[in-house]
């Protein structure tokens, strides 16, 4: 990652305004692939849990195989608090990270891969605070259980534990900014410590 680029602190006006949203309006992100492996329509079932609050808008942003039909559960859901969007440029990937009081990471179970999906390296970057759909053994839960309060990693295809997750991060008034995850960034994920770490361990297995 390129820890100069995603960064916290980056001001998210620019998509505030293009998106006539409050200032006072939480935001809870999913940015990315709309696939079948990730079983989105949970977020749709947690925003309608959630619909009674009305300082909380869900945005989806993104393409993909799934997006037809979950614009169609959405609107069956007559869902007033989310809204989608197309992907964005990548120069403004900052303010539109930086948008989000909460990000989303949702996978189906059994769908974790062996790597961090890139959606979270970039959520990482910006210090941003993070659900995640894992089960414990998987890699991702792994990372929550070794780093603690790198993100809060709950049960997958379960909307309900998505739903009292967000209702109880939402209502601790957490703070954007989560240093364990940015700290995690620039140890792990920025480009310049990685190579060093590559160029030493070669060194010392060609001594």
């Amino acid at each position: 990652m390129d820890t100069h680029f995603l960064k916290p602190g980056v001001d998210a006006d620019l998509f505030r305004q293009r998106w006539d949203i409050p200032d006072t309006t939480r935001v809870v992100l999913y940015s990315g692939n709309m696939g079948k492996k990730q079983g989105l329509e949970i977020v749709l079932q947690a925003a309608k849990a959630l619909e009674s609050r009305e300082d909380v808008l869900f945005l989806m942003v993104g393409a993909g195989a799934a997006e037809t039909d979950l614009k169609q559960q959405a609107q069956q859901l007559q869902l007033a608090n989310l809204r989608f969007y197309p992907l964005q440029k990548y120069e403004e990937l900052p303010a539109l990270m930086a948008l989000a009081d909460i990000h989303l990471v949702i996978q189906k179970k059994g769908a974790a891969d062996a790597v961090l999906p890139s959606k979270l390296s970039t959520i990482l970057a910006v210090g941003g605070q993070a659900v995640i759909t894992a089960e414990d053994e998987t890699e991702l839960g792994l990372l929550c259980q070794k780093y603690q309060g790198i993100a809060r990693c709950i049960e997958p295809e379960d909307s309900d534990v998505l739903a009292d997750a967000l209702k109880q991060m939402l209502e601790s008034k957490l703070d954007r900014y989560n240093p364990v995850a940015h700290q995690f960034a620039l140890d792990n994920l920025e480009k310049v410590p990685v190579l060093s770490r590559l160029v030493e361990r070669l060194a010392t297995s060609m001594a």
